[in-house]
């Protein structure tokens, strides 16, 4: 294998963990099975779940000629084929074997349809998805594609088909735990993964909904200036937002609105990409990396593969249920991602026709709703009707909630607005082109296809041009910003085109020779386009441009700079808690807190125990200045915002006092008080030992499986967790929660690191969360995950370092 930097040896840790967690997965199947008297072959039987990786398979539709599927050490599947569609064929083949539950899981949520096989819970998630009709827009979407895109998505639909036509036996755990069989793949079903995906990653109308509750609670528009402050502030601030159309928004419908929002769609955005120009690294040729943040999840998002045809040549990471390469490299072009944060969802308010409630209020007068009909099966209930309505905004996505009425008290609805949700969504076959680029130039002009979500895109070729542009559909609005739902009857809001590719951010080739994003603001090649209000803190990206001034340029300190740990947030937020609390006369075990925090250089290392305090004194802190103001919406503002943090302690100190009490606080009372918490707190679940405590200990990334985790005594010995370093501002991200084990739940992070070496791409290094396969049976459940949990990557060469299996594949 082609050695790199953070190039890890075969096997090892994480292959002697996944035999532990597969020992203990048989020993509680097997307990389960003789508790409920099922057949002493029961555990023979599922362990015929796990792929048949080895032998050759003939026989199978939809492969023109004889393909090979090689599994390395780790599980990663190289795939020779003998035409780029017989490549995609046998990707979806291999994706099938090693992830068929998660791709069943992805399809069924896009399509709406999980409450047949989960029950009733899952209603509220079928109910909104079937109201945004994103199988709908899939379907059209594919009918779209070119034909050349077209024949990969069917080729990879035949290759899941076969997997299923071929099993002899069990299907996976999950689907046997919950008595489902999967019904064949689609083609669309391979182009709702993308629909998903952006919705998550573009998720503003959550935080329109939680602005309006604010509104309604009592606070007032300055107040959510500073609870969304900006870092740094824009030159030009946006305009006071309209709060006419949040009159005919009653409190308590809005409290039932939210609660009708999914968490599968929740936002949680930010990534890490950078690229360097030959003349900064030692070979004279680019070198890119890029970290994808995503929440964690068992299976992780990401597999990942090398596909071979003549011509055809895809490298990187693919996401399970989708043919085309969404991180990696073709030997030409290499790419990753960092989500923009630009503001691309808006809220409408639709009033109701007065005299007619079946049609709403335009500028021109009264329209009709268009409608239909959607019946939504329930496993074990019955079935639940639905009319969805859509306006000439979007969807009503007030008709998703479970009440019987979806107007407002004052005669109103909810429309959405999104890229995301229209028929003319080119994304799919941008990422098709994507992949398919000989270099810089197409791949900039593929990019011109990508609609939604918008991306920051870093590219480099082996030519050594880099770039960088922040690909999508950026609504230009006659007035307003979209921070706040908007009056859909007046007009005054309403979209009126797409901003120019040639208006978005964008630099190719830029004169210092480098290129950063870690979600920090981005500006457009047109000044003046606006983007939105909701970019990250800037202290990501300035910590890696740091780290890059010092830097050789070379592939070991691009992987270094992706695990760096320092949190420039806390070096400037600490001083001002430790000069807010002085003169404090504190305990010992306070006393001790501070004087580690005086001399901490904000490294957020597995092994120091300053981030333990720092991460407890300003999550209590957090609680302490808005619990009283926001009260049951704090869930929904759990995330620590720096600027607003910062905005506080030193110019809106009115935020200190506790409305709940009738003594007035000072920032002083709150912040001391929130620190003597936090230490009493940390002191009883880890000790009275100050320095002993270890980040390591209370922070820790956790795994949950939608199935597993929520099943007694199985959940439990399948939960995979590790100790990680990082927090929310850090390069190495380490997102956390409060939580009640571990104490500060790492759930939000890099779910993949590529390293690329565009002076030989074959020594680029890629690493994904847990393993290549979701089955617990698999000898590669958890093969990756010491490596990512230790930072190294490993190589994807032209041959693997290992043949561990080899799968002929036959027509």
């Amino acid at each position: 294998m082609a050695g790199t930097a953070g190039t890890s040896p075969n096997g090892g840790a994480g292959s002697r963990a996944g035999s532990r967690l597969r020992l203990v997965f048989v020993v509680v199947v097997v307990a389960l099975l003789a508790v409920n008297a099922v057949a002493a072959g029961g555990v023979l039987w599922l362990r015929t779940s796990a792929a048949t990786i080895e032998g050759r398979l003939d026989g199978l539709k939809g492969l023109s000629a004889p393909a090979t599927l090689t599994r390395d050490s780790r599980g990663v599947v190289y795939i020779v084929a003998s035409t780029p569609t017989d490549g995609s064929f046998a990707l979806g083949f291999a994706h099938a074997q090693d992830r068929l539950w998660q791709m069943e899981m992805t399809r069924r949520i896009g399509m709406g349809r999980l409450a047949e096989v989960v029950g009733e819970a899952a209603l509220p998630v079928d109910r909104m998805i079937r109201t945004l009709g994103l199988h709908r827009l899939a379907e059209a979407n594919l009918q779209r594609l070119s034909a050349e895109a077209r024949a990969h998505v069917d080729a990879y639909a035949a290759g899941v088909n076969a997997v299923l036509e071929a099993r002899s036996g069990a299907l996976p755990p999950e689907f046997v735990l919950l008595g489902h069989t999967p019904e064949p793949w689609r083609p669309a079903d391979s182009l709702v993964w993308g629909r998903l995906m952006s919705l998550q990653l573009a998720g503003n109308w959550f935080g329109e909904i939680l602005r309006t509750r604010m509104l309604k609670a009592g606070l007032t528009a300055n107040d959510l200036d500073t609870l969304w402050a900006a870092t740094p502030e824009p030159e030009d601030p946006p305009a006071a937002p309209s709060l006419a159309a949040l009159e005919l928004l009653g409190a308590d419908w809005l409290e039932s609105m939210a609660a009708a929002l999914p968490a599968e769609l929740s936002p949680r955005l930010a990534s890490n990409a950078w690229a360097l120009a030959g003349s900064r690294t030692p070979t004279g040729k680019p070198v890119l990396a890029g970290d994808p943040h995503l929440g964690f999840t068992d299976p992780g998002h990401w597999t990942l593969a090398r596909v071979e045809a003549p011509g055809y040549r895809r490298v990187g990471a693919f996401v399970p249920g989708v043919p085309f390469l969404v991180i990696g490299h073709n030997g030409q072009v290499a790419w990753s991602l960092t989500t923009t944060h630009s503001d691309t969802q808006d809220l409408f308010v639709e009033k109701l026709d007065p005299s007619d409630k079946r049609r709403y209020l335009t500028p021109e007068g009264s329209a009709e709703f268009a409608t239909r009909e959607e019946t939504i099966a329930v496993g074990g209930g019955e079935a639940q009707r639905l009319v969805v309505r859509t306006t000439r905004h979007g969807p009503v996505v007030s008709d998703a909630m479970d009440s019987a009425s979806a107007a407002a008290p004052a005669g109103a609805v909810l429309a959405l607005a999104s890229p995301v949700l229209r028929e003319d969504d080119r994304t799919a076959e941008a990422l098709f082109r994507m992949g398919a680029a000989v270099d810089a130039a197409a791949f900039a002009d593929a990019l011109r296809g990508f609609d939604a979500p918008q991306q920051n895109v870093v590219f480099a070729d082996v030519e050594g041009a880099i770039g960088l542009i922040s690909a999508g559909r950026v609504p230009i609005r006659r007035s307003g910003d979209g921070f706040l739902p908007a009056a859909g009857w007046t007009g005054d809001q309403d979209w009126i085109g797409w901003a120019e590719f040639e208006a978005l951010p964008a630099a190719i080739d830029p004169p210092g020779g480098a290129l950063v994003n870690a979600n920090n603001r981005v500006i457009g090649t047109d000044p003046a386009l606006f983007l939105g209000r909701e970019f990250d803190a800037p202290y990501r990206a300035q910590r890696i441009v740091d780290r890059l001034r010092g830097s050789d340029g070379s592939l070991e300190a691009m992987a270094g700079i992706q695990l760096d740990q320092v949190s420039l947030f806390a070096r400037e937020v600490v001083p001002l808690l430790l000069k807010t609390v002085e003169g404090l006369t504190p305990d010992a075990a306070t006393e001790a807190a501070l004087d580690l925090l005086r001399a901490w250089d904000g490294a957020m290392t597995t092994d120091r125990p300053e981030p333990v305090v720092f991460a407890a004194w300003i999550a209590t802190l957090h609680e302490r200045l808005f619990a009283d103001e926001l009260g049951p919406m704090m869930p929904q503002y759990r995330r620590i915002r720096a600027a607003t943090l910062i905005r506080i302690l030193t110019d809106e100190p009115r935020w200190c006092d506790d409305r709940r009490t009738p003594a007035p606080e000072t920032c002083a009372d709150t912040v001391a008080g929130a620190l003597s918490e936090a230490v009493a707190a940390m002191t009883k679940r880890f000790g009275s030992d100050v320095a002993g405590w270890r980040w390591g200990q209370a922070h820790q990334a956790v795994f949950e499986h939608r199935v597993w985790s929520r099943v007694p005594v199985i959940g439990a010995f399948l939960e995979r967790r590790v100790p990680t370093g990082g927090g929310d501002y850090t390069v190495d991200r380490g997102s956390w929660s409060v939580a009640e084990d571990p104490a500060f739940r790492h759930d939000h992070g890099a779910s993949l690191r590529v390293l690329y070496d565009l002076a030989d791409l074959d020594r680029s290094g890629f690493v994904a969360t847990l393993g290549a396969s979701g089955n617990p049976f698999s000898p590669y459940y958890s093969a990756w995950q010491s490596d990512w949990a230790a930072g190294r990557t490993f190589t994807l060469p032209a041959e693997p370092d290992t043949v561990a299996a080899r799968l002929q594949l036959a027509p």
